[in-house]
């Protein structure tokens, strides 16, 4: 069994090469706690009762700045999330004509001004229709959720959005909203219009042609695999980006154009086809891509520096400052990644500071002490200071 001053010994020993390891490496943002010894006490910390089982560490501001310590604020974000996996493309066509038509017939109200020829961009407002029939339909709707059968208005949106009203029309009906929407037709792609057959105060029927677009381009679909844990967080038309291997920093965007039902009991994975528009030769049928799909962000969560975080194997721990400038492990309970960026779902509060380099080094020391003190403590609980030898310029 060691003896506690072979044990402090140690310690010192390490800290001094640990110190004077890191001597020369610079850093912008040091923090300056005043005392330059290490401390190690057994006192309950008020403001975070769970975190005292791990030593307070106090380094001096020299020794600080030696061992390039940063540190960042913990905020309140949004992260955007992101499901990246592997495609395979499974079609590759040239951009075909294609007729757009009304999803229901009514009365034209407002057609884009754009002639033969003429270009238009992705998610352009093509054209609007009314009717009697479309402005009925909002009412009952609407009249339904209104008597606070929420049930049989659920029931109605799959109809409500197969004539065309998109899901900000819904919700405005439901927040009481004159039923008199129009259908709002956008351009699924950057295309250019053939022909357009039809004036603003026209009345169409649901074959009927009003534009006929296409592009000087292919279609290449491609099919990718969606984990289960990640299903609720795909819908069609969120945008994504593909590179293949064979052409090195090029990337292409597109679009998810359909995610299909698991198939059988066995897998666990979805199927997804994606859209991407490109006039590149070098994309062939049964190419392997690397696809990242951008999905609905997730709002208002406690954010910190995907650096700041300790990973070990029972736990997850961040170094934070404390307010007399020592530094303390907290166990951190940490939610999704993104961006290099980590959601803390418990342990941290907004505008509690993280250290984001040097936090290795805290926490390994913060364990020594924790080791130290168990075998130093006597009866009483005293405390036990282990003094750092520095180097002095």
């Amino acid at each position: 069994m060691t003896t506690p001053p072979n044990m402090r010994l140690i310690v010192v020993i390490l800290l001094a090469v640990t110190v004077g390891f890191f001597l020369g490496s610079q850093s912008d943002q040091v923090v300056s706690p005043s005392s330059a010894h290490v401390r190690v006490t057994d006192q309950h910390l008020m403001d975070h009762p769970a975190e005292d089982h791990y030593p307070q560490v106090r380094i001096s501001a020299n020794v600080a700045h030696n061992l390039g310590i940063r540190f960042d604020t913990v905020k309140k974000g949004d992260l955007q999330r992101s499901i990246e996996t592997i495609g395979k493309i499974t079609r590759v066509d040239p951009m075909a004509r294609q007729i757009i038509s009304p999803p229901i017939e009514g009365r034209l109200e407002y057609v884009l001004d754009k002639r033969d020829g003429q270009f238009i961009e992705q998610s352009e407002l093509l054209f609007t229709v009314v009717s009697e029939e479309l402005f009925e339909l909002q009412k009952k709707y609407q009249d339904i959720y209104m008597s606070g059968d929420t049930d049989g208005a659920m029931r109605m949106v799959p109809h409500l959005r197969q004539v065309g009203l998109h899901e900000k029309q819904i919700a405005d009906l439901r927040d009481g909203a004159d039923p008199a929407f129009p259908v709002e037709v956008y351009a699924r792609e950057n295309s250019y219009i053939f022909e357009r057959r039809v004036s603003e105060g026209d009345f169409v029927r649901t074959a009927s042609t009003i534009f006929s677009v296409g592009g000087h381009y292919n279609v290449v679909e491609v099919t990718a695999e969606i984990f289960e844990r990640q299903w609720a967080w795909i819908d069609v038309g969120q945008k994504a980006t593909m590179t293949v291997r064979g052409l090195p920093g090029k990337v292409f965007e597109g679009t998810v154009v359909r995610v299909q039902p698991p198939v059988g009991y066995t897998t666990r994975s979805l199927e997804t086809a994606l859209k991407f528009n490109t006039d590149d030769e070098g994309l062939s049928q049964s190419m392997f891509a690397n696809v990242q799909i951008l999905v609905q962000p997730k709002e208002d969560v406690l954010l910190i520096p995907q650096s700041a975080l300790i990973h070990t194997q029972n736990e997850q721990r961040v170094i934070r400052i404390r307010e007399d400038g020592s530094y303390q492990p907290v166990v951190v309970v940490a939610g999704e990644e993104a961006d290099n960026r980590v959601e803390i779902k418990s342990g941290l509060k907004e505008g509690d500071k993280v250290v984001t380099s040097g936090q290795f080094l805290i926490d390994s020391e913060s364990n020594l002490l924790a080791d130290f003190s168990r075998m130093t403590t006597d009866d009483t609980g005293r405390e036990v200071y282990a003094d750092h030898h520095h180097h002095h310029h």
